[in-house]
C-alpha cells in the first residue's frame, strides 16, 4: 500500500490547524474567574489593627476555615505538599505535560481512573471555582491554570490552595488544621506534622489521625519518602520525623475583644460582605486598658461599658463591656450598642444648634426658674434655681430648666433633625412625642452613638460614622459651625473642670480634654463622654436590666473612669488643644443679660459670639428714666428665685408631682420611685415619711427612693426647722 503523503501532510497540517484553533478559541473563552479567589467557604476572621487574630467564626455547614496562611518556601508544609502532589511545581507552567501523558496511558491501558494528572495548580482553580471532576473540566482545569500562572506568583497560588483543601473534621485550610489538630500556626509545624497534612489532602476522612492515626502515619511515610527522594530532608530528619508521634491537640478558636467582634461581624453582615479575613480598627493596647477599667467599675455593683474613638478617622480603637461574656446572666447584652436614656449628654448639640442659628451666646443669660409646660413642670438635678444664667455656667452646671427653654426656642423637630444627622437611630416616633423632655434626655441613645455624636463636636462640625472595619468608609457630613463646636469644647474644658473631674486640684500638668456628663431619670443610666482633637472616650456605668440606683450618676460613677482612660493615651500629659477659629469673635456684652452693650448698660464685660450667625441686637434691658437714672428692666419672677433663704422657704417636692399615678409591673424586679426636691439649704437634713411612717433621710437636694407598694399613699419630707413639703401618689398593678 502506497502512503499518500501529500494527504497525510493535509492531515497533518488541518489537524494542527484545527488544534491551534480550538486552543485559541478555549483560551479565550475560558476564564480562571480569579475575582473569586477573595472568597472564601469560612466565616468571618477578624484581626486588630496591627494584624492579630481576634476571632473565627465557622462558616456555612459549621467549616472552620482560617484563610491567613501566608505559602513560604521555608516553611514544611509547602516542602511537603510539593513533594507529595506535584514535584515540578515551581517548574510547569501550570499543566504538567509529562504527567498528562503518563496518566492517559495509565487510564486508557486500565481501562479506569487511575491517575489524574492535576497540578497544584489546577487543583488550586478548582478549589476557588468549584466544578465536577470528569474529563471536559479536566480540559477547563488546564486552560485556568496556565492563565492564574500568568497572572499570579507560585507562592500566591499555593496560598490559595492550602488555604482551600480540606484537613479532615470540619477544618478547611491549612491554619485552620494546624490550630485544630496539633493547636499551634501553620508555619510551626514541624516536618513530620506537615507531612502528615500534606498525606490527608489525597483522602480528608480516610487520613484523620484522630479517627484513623495508622492510616495517616503510613501515609506520611509516603510523604516522607518523597521528601527524602527530592533532597528536601536529610536521612536524620526523615528517620526523626518518621518516629516521631502525632500529639492531637485541639486548640479553641481565637476569641478576644468579645464585645467589639460582635459589633464588627455585625457591620460585616450589615455591608453585605462574605466570609473572609478583615482588618478591624481595634489597637489591642487601649483595649486591655478599657477592659481593665470597666471590670474595675463593675465592682461597684453595677455594669459598664468604654469606647474610645480616633477623631479624625472615626475608628473605634477600643470598645470594651465589663462581666463575663459567657454568663447565664445576661452575659452577651452588649451595653456598649444598647439604647439607653441619654440624660443631660444630648445638652452640648442643643447649646450648639442654637448658637448656630443665633438663638444664642455662651454668654446671654437664661432663665433658670420653675415653669409648667402644658402639664409638663422639669426640675434640675439638684432641684435648685439660680434666676439667670449664662449659657456656658447652664452647661457647665448641666442646668435642665434654661435648656428646656432653649429647645422650646429652637424646636423640637429641628433638634430631632439635629439628633438624626448626628447618628442616633433609636429615636424611634415623630420627635413630637419626646416633647421638650428631648432637652434632658428622655431619648434613647448607644454610647457608640454618642461616641461618634461628640466626634463632630471633636472635629470641629462634621460628623463621621464610627467605624470598625479598616475596609468601611465613612462620608463627613457637616452638622454644626466649627466655631460652635469650639465655643462647646472651651466652655467644657479647662482647669476648674479637671480639678472637678478629678475630685482634686491635680498637682502636675494634664492633657486639655472636654467632658460632659449625664444621668438619666431614676438613675437608670450614668454617662461621661471626654474628647480632645485626636479622640473621643466614653463611658456608661449602670444595670443591664435598667434599675434605677442613686449611686449611678454620671459625675460620680462614669467621669473618674473616663478621665482614667483619657488620661492614659498621653502618659506624657502632651495631647493637643485647638486654636480659636477666626469665626469666633468677642465683643463688649452687657454684665447683666450677655447681650450686645447698648449706652444705657452701666456694667460691660467681654463677650464671644459667632461671627455672621449671633444676633446683634443690642441689650434693652436698661433704660434711662427721668433725672438720666438707669433702672433695669428684668424678669421680677425670675429675680425671686435668688438667695438661698428664698429656696427654702420654697421647699417643695419637684417629683413625683402631687396626684401622680404609678404602674408596677409584675416580674420586673425591684421598682422604685425617686423623689426630688427644690428649696433645701445646700446641706439641709430631710426626713421622709411615707403614709406618716419614718422612712429614710437624706441631705441637700439629694434624691430619696422608695420601693412602692400598691395602693394610695402620702410621701412627705420636712427639714428640722419643721419645713415640710408633701405630694399623693397612686400605684397600681397592671
Amino acid at each position: 500500500m502506497r502512503v499518500q503523503w501529500a494527504t497525510v501532510r493535509r492531515i497533518a497540517a488541518w489537524t494542527a490547524a484545527s488544534s491551534a484553533a480550538v486552543f485559541a478559541v478555549s483560551w479565550f473563552l475560558i476564564d480562571p474567574h480569579l475575582e473569586d479567589a477573595e472568597s472564601y467557604p469560612g466565616g468571618v476572621v477578624l484581626r486588630d489593627n496591627a494584624g492579630s487574630v481576634l476571632r473565627v467564626s465557622l462558616g456555612p455547614g459549621d467549616v472552620d476555615c482560617r484563610p491567613y496562611y501566608a505559602a513560604s518556601t521555608n516553611d514544611w508544609i509547602v516542602k511537603a505538599i510539593v513533594a507529595s502532589e506535584d514535584k515540578r511545581f515551581f517548574r510547569h507552567s501550570g499543566v504538567n505535560l509529562p504527567s498528562v501523558l503518563r496518566a492517559a496511558f495509565q487510564n486508557v491501558t486500565s481501562m479506569r481512573r487511575v491517575s489524574g494528572a492535576s497540578t497544584i495548580t489546577m487543583q488550586a482553580t478548582r478549589l476557588i471555582r468549584p466544578h465536577a471532576r470528569n474529563l471536559a473540566w479536566k480540559y477547563v482545569e488546564a486552560f485556568r491554570a496556565m492563565k492564574t500562572e500568568l497572572a499570579r506568583d507560585k507562592l500566591w497560588i499555593l496560598s490559595q490552595y492550602l488555604n482551600r483543601a480540606p484537613f479532615g473534621s470540619n477544618l478547611v485550610g491549612v491554619e485552620a488544621a494546624a490550630q485544630g489538630w496539633f493547636g499551634k500556626r501553620a508555619r510551626d509545624l514541624g516536618i513530620g506534622e506537615a507531612a502528615l497534612f500534606a498525606g490527608m489532602v489525597q483522602s480528608p476522612s480516610r487520613f484523620r489521625p484522630d479517627r484513623h492515626l495508622d492510616r495517616a502515619i503510613a501515609r506520611r511515610e509516603y510523604v516522607l519518602d518523597r521528601m527524602y527522594a527530592l533532597g528536601m530532608i536529610t536521612a536524620e530528619q526523615r528517620e526523626g520525623a518518621s518516629k516521631s508521634v502525632p500529639e492531637i491537640k485541639r486548640a479553641p478558636r481565637p476569641f478576644d475583644a468579645p464585645f467589639f467582634c460582635d459589633w464588627a461581624a455585625r457591620r460585616v453582615a450589615r455591608a453585605g460582605l462574605a466570609g473572609g479575613d478583615f482588618a478591624t480598627t481595634l489597637d489591642a493596647d487601649v483595649q486591655a486598658r478599657a477592659t481593665s477599667l470597666v471590670n474595675r467599675a463593675a465592682a461597684n455593683g453595677y455594669s459598664a461599658a468604654a469606647v474610645v474613638m480616633r477623631v479624625d478617622t472615626a475608628v473605634v480603637v477600643a470598645l470594651a463591656c465589663s462581666g463575663d461574656y459567657f454568663s447565664k446572666d445576661a452575659g452577651q447584652v452588649n451595653t456598649a450598642v444598647s439604647p439607653r436614656p441619654a440624660g443631660s449628654t444630648l445638652k452640648p448639640f442643643l447649646a450648639a444648634a442654637a448658637m448656630d442659628r443665633g438663638l444664642v451666646t455662651p454668654d446671654e443669660r437664661l432663665a433658670d426658674v420653675p415653669k409648667s409646660y402644658h402639664g409638663y413642670s422639669p426640675s434640675n438635678f439638684d432641684a435648685t434655681h439660680r434666676g439667670e444664667v449664662k449659657l456656658s455656667d447652664a452647661l457647665v452646671l448641666s442646668l435642665n430648666l434654661p435648656f428646656v427653654q432653649l429647645l422650646q426656642r429652637l424646636g423640637v423637630p429641628r433638634f430631632g433633625t439635629v439628633l438624626r444627622a448626628l447618628g442616633c437611630r433609636n429615636l424611634g416616633g415623630p420627635d413630637e412625642t419626646f416633647g421638650l423632655g428631648l432637652a434632658i434626655g428622655n431619648a434613647e441613645v448607644t454610647l457608640v452613638e454618642l461616641v461618634g455624636a461628640y466626634g463632630c463636636i471633636a472635629r470641629g462640625g462634621t460628623w463621621m460614622e464610627p467605624r470598625a472595619l479598616a475596609v468601611e468608609r465613612s462620608t463627613p457630613a457637616r452638622v454644626f459651625s466649627q466655631g460652635a463646636c469650639w465655643l462647646v469644647s472651651d466652655i467644657l474644658s479647662g482647669d476648674e473642670r479637671s480639678q472637678s473631674a478629678l475630685g482634686h486640684a491635680a498637682d502636675v500638668k494634664i492633657s486639655r480634654f472636654a467632658w460632659k456628663t449625664g444621668t438619666s431619670s431614676a438613675f437608670r443610666d450614668a454617662w461621661t463622654v471626654a474628647w480632645n482633637p485626636e479622640y473621643v472616650v466614653g463611658v456608661w456605668c449602670g444595670h443591664k436590666n435598667g434599675f434605677g440606683d442613686t449611686s449611678v450618676v454620671g459625675a460620680i460613677a462614669a467621669a473618674p473612669y473616663a478621665w482614667e482612660l483619657a488620661r492614659g493615651l498621653y502618659p506624657g500629659d502632651n495631647g493637643p488643644w485647638y486654636a480659636m477659629p477666626p469665626e469666633v469673635v468677642t465683643r463688649e456684652v452687657c454684665a447683666e443679660s450677655g447681650m450686645p452693650a447698648a449706652p444705657e448698660c452701666p456694667k460691660r464685660e467681654e463677650g464671644r459670639a459667632l461671627r455672621n450667625a449671633s444676633s446683634s441686637a443690642l441689650c434693652t434691658r436698661h433704660r434711662r428714666v427721668a433725672g438720666g437714672v438707669v433702672v433695669s428692666r428684668g424678669d421680677a419672677y425670675v429675680r425671686a428665685f435668688t438667695g438661698e433663704a428664698v429656696r427654702a422657704e420654697r421647699l417643695s417636692i419637684r417629683s413625683p408631682q402631687d396626684d401622680s399615678e404609678f404602674r408596677m409591673v409584675p416580674g420586673l424586679g425591684m421598682q422604685m420611685i425617686v423623689c426630688k426636691v427644690a428649696g433645701n439649704v445646700v446641706d439641709g437634713a430631710l426626713w421622709w415619711f411615707v403614709d406618716g411612717a419614718p422612712t429614710g433621710r437624706t441631705v441637700g437636694s439629694q434624691p430619696f427612693a422608695w420601693e412602692p407598694t400598691p395602693g394610695a399613699h402620702v410621701i412627705s419630707c420636712a427639714t428640722a426647722d419643721g419645713v415640710s413639703a408633701t405630694v399623693r401618689v397612686r400605684v397600681t398593678v397592671d
